[in-house]
């Protein structure tokens, strides 16, 4: 069936969030455009996809809940290269580069704004949905702004630096598999799918913190390997290997106790990110 074709349904998501993009001001409705065609692996969209279906939720649904999270998601990256003044985005001007700091912000609001129209084709149970979405969009929100707040302090905690991980990036990662759970009436598992998506979450950090070592001491960003030297860890780099392992192993465990298969293919992008990190070659 083409409901249950990823790449048929994956081309859906991609038209029905160029549409909703277009809907804004020219030159912001411009560089959005241009921001999503740039392309990405579509991680959100998958997850949304995959427990939509799982969960036996229709076509419609699954396209608008993915659009939505993929919406959201894309905000946030082009409001992120803004604030750190990265210049590049998939290998293209970051938007703050090529249109200038004003129409980011202006871009990054049209996503963000799009991201709640899309979940209106989810009809008379949007409301919920729209609900969830803006506390998991607050937790982002405030996790930014707790990364941001800890810009060149040297006095991090482990626990400290994980809940910050884990708010920045893990609400859009769960968002995907908590809309469908919600559709499904299965909302108590809501907390495992958070918890799955916070463990990923956190382990992905700790991943790009390892390629990011040098840059992140000079920008003076908050990196785990630093926090782990400063907390006495004889081996940094290896100890951060073995904590981002263990939390990539603690994701997919938890991601596959979730209801029909909803958190599979969650637990198969940890299983890919554990053979990667197991296999990479850390500097002595």
């Amino acid at each position: 069936m083409q409901s249950s074709n990823p790449e048929y349904s994956l081309r859906q998501v991609e038209q029905r969030m160029q549409q909703l993009a277009c809907e804004g001001s020219d030159r912001a409705g411009e560089a959005a455009v241009a921001h999503l065609a740039a392309g990405g692996s579509r991680v959100r969209a998958r997850l949304a996809l995959h427990a939509s279906f799982a969960l036996g939720r229709p076509h419609s649904e699954a396209v608008a809940i993915a659009a939505a999270c993929e919406l959201l998601h894309n905000a946030s990256l082009v409001h992120d290269d803004l604030q750190d003044r990265d210049p590049l985005r998939r290998g293209r001007p970051a938007v703050w580069r090529e249109y200038g700091d004003a129409a980011a912000i202006c871009v990054g609001d049209l996503l963000l704004s799009s991201g709640y129209a899309a979940l209106a084709d989810c009809g008379s149970q949007a409301a919920r949905l729209i609900v969830r979405t803006h506390q998991r969009v607050g937790a982002v929100i405030r996790g930014q702004c707790a990364d941001l707040g800890l810009k060149g302090r040297t006095d991090v905690s482990l626990a400290t630096y994980e809940a910050v991980a884990s708010d920045k990036s893990g609400p859009l990662l769960s968002l995907p598999i908590e809309l469908p759970l919600l559709l499904a009436g299965a909302d108590r598992h809501l907390p495992l799918a958070v918890g799955a998506a916070s463990l990923f979450a956190v382990a992905y950090q700790m991943t790009d913190d390892l390629e990011d070592v040098e840059r992140d001491a000079l920008n003076e960003e908050l990196n785990v390997v630093a926090v782990l030297a400063a907390a006495g860890a004889q081996s940094p780099l290896q100890a951060a290997r073995r904590l981002a392992l263990q939390r990539f192993a603690e994701a997919r465990a938890a991601a596959l106790a979730l209801p029909e298969g909803a958190g599979q293919l969650l637990a198969e992008f940890a299983d890919q990110r554990i053979h990667s990190l197991t296999a990479q070659r850390l500097p002595a």
